[in-house]
């Protein structure tokens, strides 16, 4: 009766089952146990067609697997405050860069809408010098106009007065020539003046 009850044991999936692990993760887990098993040195016993391990070892072996998984859990834990308190201050430094590039992005806007309207302004400008060119122009091409007629009709006048002083200087001579017929008659004999040769 003794040896019957040493023999008395639990196999290695009744071992993950007592672990309480889904069907997913059995294969794992029971590998899981296997390890446990050679890392403590415990006996396996066979039980008919099965391996079976003592109930005293099967306490060890879940003692030390749920002390292994409370340490993972715990690291775990650990892990995700950390990826946690990470994701926190990502948030918080997102939430300083998103304000930032909010006041670099109305800034922008500022500096683009102060060179629009200088860009304008200057327009403006270019376009009012524009017009004070173009009417300047157009009163130097009249004073060239004007000039120039002017000078044309002074050059007309000039050769009307040239004329009308040709014209006297002829009228001066012929009345020169004129005096001098009278003077000669005026002075002539008798006789000169009966045969009208006053030379």
């Amino acid at each position: 009766m003794k040896k019957e009850k040493l023999l008395m044991g639990k196999p290695v999936r009744e071992i993950a089952e007592l672990m309480g692990v889904s069907s997913d993760d059995l294969v794992k887990e029971k590998q899981r146990i296997r390890d446990e098993i050679k890392r403590q040195k415990i006996k396996v016993t066979k039980q008919g067609n099965k391996f079976v391990i003592a109930d005293s070892d099967v306490e060890k072996i879940t003692s030390a697997l749920k002390e292994k998984l409370d340490k993972e859990d715990s690291k775990k834990k650990e892990d995700n405050e950390e990826l946690l308190q990470m994701i926190k201050q990502l948030k918080a430094e997102n939430s300083k860069l998103k304000s930032k590039n909010k006041e670099k992005d109305e800034e922008l806007i500022r500096i683009s809408s102060k060179k629009d309207e200088e860009i304008r302004r200057l327009n403006s400008k270019i376009e009012k010098y524009a017009d004070d060119f173009k009417e300047f122009n157009d009163k130097q091409l009249q004073l060239n106009n004007q000039q120039q007629q002017l000078q044309a009709r002074i050059l007309e006048q000039t050769k009307q007065l040239k004329d009308t002083q040709q014209r006297l200087l002829t009228s001066a001579e012929k009345s020169f020539e004129l005096q001098n017929k009278v003077d000669k008659i005026e002075n002539a004999s008798l006789w000169q003046r009966i045969t009208r040769k006053f030379d």
